[in-house]
């Protein structure tokens, strides 16, 4: 496999393969380190350190909306007291103390900003004001610029996180064992049963451990239960099974005065680890959900066009047949509708299609058409809500995955030790050992063979792992994505934003220094507010090199001619356009047709002024994925709703053969392909609505980050950047967390085998099990870091 040369963003740290001499992953993060080190702001980067956030990508070129936030803003001045009006709304972007700090010193440079608070976890701000004096909108456009996104006050959450409830018995156990063993110790260290405190130790001992049971086992004891009501065995259960044992056995001998069956110092020790271990998968995977800037579903209202209602925001699902509605640029059609205007519509979100369609009045535009024109589309509902595709793929995933192969391995694990317990005890009863002792053997079995060692060592194991990833951009959500990666053996590529990049790229950006001042400034006027994939990709280049250009008010509106361009008269009568070639506004000018497919044109008057050329752009490291794959046997996969002549020019250049490239395809004809051809066993990755339902058809699924995605929240997995390294190194990580976890396996065999022939020789003793089980979870954590080092 060719090798490439990696370079890491050196705004972002994201890796990516850099063509000439980049050294930044995307415009976003060049355009956003030229003004941190423009305004004095490289502190940041201290802050950050060589931790590596998700790149800015398009989020610094956006215009910001901030109509509801003028409202918000009034709504809070009308409210203040003293002078002083607060308010709090929500930041996207937020991913490090490198950013808090950030977003706190753009605040502290507003006049009349008093002091803001910022909570990093939830993406919120609660800025404080002086009344009249602070200009919000302003605050919100220098933090666009900078890649955060200021949105309404997020949902209150008033369910606390997994990790944080964890975590909360993790510190009460913690308290809890030093006391159970402060009481527990003494009588290790030879204090005899008839001393006067003996009796007021082993009590306490007894409490702390019952406390400890009560608050931190029965984390275990519920989940279990709620798996076996399942018909599902997890690793719950055999937790829960040693605890009750150790527990019921310790309550047992210390009403009978039998001491070597207390093993409360045993209880205590247990929970405690077994809640860390947990705490530190739950705190990994909310890591990493939390880098996930996830934007929500922007078409969740229509605006009504005509009757009573005109003018109201209705709610997508409330759309019926027959309604009038118009979506503003840049919102998604939610359901089939008949066009009453002409507009220029993007279908890529439904059908992979990159290139904008312009659409004529009276044609009926599908569910999941962008709007990418300048100005707001009317149209007539042909269906409700409940009937249209779009409704179809936003339904909740489905989650029907079980790891048989757990499964399979607790079943004859828990049926193996239950009954080597109960012929051990009974072996021990008719050999006339006596019932204390028949059951101690028993008790001391279930105890010493409860997978202490693997409740630390496997979260362990996925901690190490997920830290790798994230180097390479790519995070975790599910851990049981690793039993799905066993099953691969078919990897399925969506094209446009998946193995493309969403914008297309710039070949001739050179052409943008040769520009007058005049003509940067007409170009800049065209592509502001312009949705479309073109224009995207010239503002953003220009920007970099005049990030000037934005002080400049936009006088003129642009004017659009649906499916050629856009175009508008400045103040001193000339007509500047921006469209296909050989097209311009005027129709006496002396524009002929270009001979180059796919050019852009800026004209003045009717005359050429330079011609834009741009390709799809293939991500990083692309090509080396596809041939690593193929060596690891892997079969390889292209759906797309793109032309077919797209897709196979793609698959070409990626060494994919054309009868596994197929192009025009729906979303039901993805899932189809996958359950005839890869079923539970592919691999899907993509982006798009219209990848939606092969994703219930594959056994694990990716997404790339991007603007527009319905995926994250169904994906196993996601990434940041251009690159696609990351597959292959989360696929050659799953092959050696298999051999650490098959090692950690084998050493808790061991230490079982040793452990439980102790028991069955009746020389367990509870100090001895209080001493093995440490030492055991350390042999095993030297594991993972053997095969798994960062």
């Amino acid at each position: 496999m060719a090798t490439s040369t990696k370079a890491h963003c050196e705004h972002c740290g994201t890796p990516f393969q850099p063509k000439a001499q980049e050294r930044f992953c995307c415009h976003g993060c060049e355009y956003v380190f030229q003004m941190l080190h423009d305004v004095g702001f490289t502190r940041f980067y201290d802050l950050k350190g060589s931790q590596a956030t998700p790149p800015v990508g398009s989020r610094a070129f956006r215009t910001v909306d901030v109509t509801w936030l003028q409202e918000a803003m009034a709504k809070a001045e009308e409210s203040a007291t003293n002078g002083i009006a607060e308010a709090t709304f929500g930041v996207r972007g937020i991913s490090c103390v490198g950013c808090v700090w950030l977003i706190e010193a753009v605040y502290d440079a507003q006049p009349g900003a008093r002091s803001i608070n910022i909570d990093a976890r939830k993406g919120a701000i609660r800025p404080r004001w002086h009344v009249g004096e602070f200009d919000a909108a302003h605050f919100a456009r220098e933090l666009q610029k900078l890649g955060y996104e200021v949105v309404p006050e997020p949902a209150k959450d008033t369910k606390s996180s997994a990790s944080s409830s964890i975590a909360q018995r993790v510190g009460i156990c913690g308290f809890l064992l030093m006391n159970t063993m402060l009481f527990t110790l003494p009588s290790y260290l030879g204090m005899a049963s008839d001393y006067f405190l003996a009796p007021l130790f082993s009590m306490l001992g007894a409490l702390f451990a019952t406390l400890s049971l009560v608050i931190g086992g029965s984390y275990f004891f519920k989940r279990a239960s709620q798996a076996l009501r399942h018909k599902v065995l997890s690793i719950d259960f055999p937790i829960a099974l040693g605890l009750g044992a150790a527990y019921l056995g310790s309550i047992t001998g210390w009403l009978t005065g039998a001491a070597h069956m207390i093993y409360f110092d045993f209880v205590a020790t247990f929970v405690f680890l077994m809640l860390c271990g947990r705490w530190l998968q739950e705190y990994a995977l909310e890591k990493n959900r939390q880098h996930l800037n996830r934007r929500q579903t922007e078409s969740q209202y229509v605006t009504i066009y005509g009757g009573p209602e005109d003018g109201a925001r209705k709610p997508i699902e409330q759309v019926k047949r027959g309604d009038a509605y118009v979506i503003a640029p840049g919102e998604i059609n939610p359901v089939s509708a008949r066009l009453k205007t002409n507009a220029s519509l993007s279908l890529e979100w439904i059908n992979g299609e990159p290139d904008p369609v312009a659409w004529l009045d009276g044609q009926i535009a599908p569910a999941g058409a962008i709007n990418v024109g300048l100005s707001a589309v009317a149209m007539t509902a042909e269906e409700a809500w409940q009937d249209s595709l779009l409704a179809r793929l936003l339904e909740p995933p489905k989650e029907d995955f079980q790891a048989k192969r757990l499964q399979k391995v607790l079943s004859v694990y828990i049926v193996l030790v239950l009954a080597i317990a109960a012929v051990g005890g009974l072996a021990w009863l008719a050999l006339g050992g006596g019932v204390i002792n028949a059951l101690q053997v028993f008790i001391s079995v279930l105890i010493v063979s409860c997978p202490c060692a693997l409740g630390v060592a496997l979260p362990m194991t996925d901690e190490l792992c997920q830290t790798k990833l994230r180097r390479d951009g790519l995070f975790i959500r599910n851990n049981d994505i690793w039993e799905r990666l066993r099953q691969v053996r078919t990897v399925v590529f969506d094209k446009t934003g998946t193995i493309t990049l969403e914008t297309p790229r710039l070949i001739n950006a050179g052409v943008l220094d040769r520009l007058s001042s005049t003509a940067s400034l007409a170009l800049y006027r065209l592509v502001d507010n312009n949705l479309h994939p073109v224009a995207r990709s010239i503002r953003e280049s220009l920007l970099l090199r005049y990030p000037s250009l934005q002080l400049h008010p936009i006088e003129t509106p642009n004017q659009e001619m649906v499916g050629h361009g856009v175009y508008f008269i400045s103040n001193d009568g000339n007509t500047w356009s921006l469209g296909k070639a050989g097209w311009s506004p005027q129709p006496d000018s002396q524009a002929l047709p270009c001979k180059v497919d796919g050019a852009t044109e800026l004209r003045c008057n009717g005359t050429l002024l330079t011609t834009f050329h741009f390709e799809e752009d293939i991500r990083d490291d692309a090509r080396e994925a596809i041939d690593w794959l193929k060596e690891e046997r892997f079969n390889i996969a292209i759906l797309s709703g793109d032309a077919s002549a797209n897709v196979t020019r793609i698959a070409t250049q990626l060494g994919i053969e054309p009868p596994q490239a197929h192009g025009q395809c729906s979303p039901d004809d993805k899932a189809d392909w996958i359950g005839e051809f890869a079923p539970d066993s592919a691999l899907m990755i993509g982006d798009g609505a219209n990848d939606r339902l092969a994703f219930d058809r594959a056994i694990c699924r990716g997404t790339p980050i991007v603007d527009r995605s319905l995926l994250e929240a169904s994906a196993d997995f996601f990434f940041f950047g251009r690159s696609m390294d990351c597959l292959p190194s989360l696929l050659r990580l799953a092959k050696q967390r298999r051999k650490a976890v098959n090692a950690i396996f084998a050493l808790a065999i061991a230490y079982n085998l040793i452990a439980v022939s102790l028991c069955l020789a009746g020389a367990m003793h509870p100090l001895l099990a209080a001493i093995l089980m440490p030492l055991s979870s350390i042999a095993t954590l030297l594991v993972p870091w053997r095969w798994l080092r960062c």
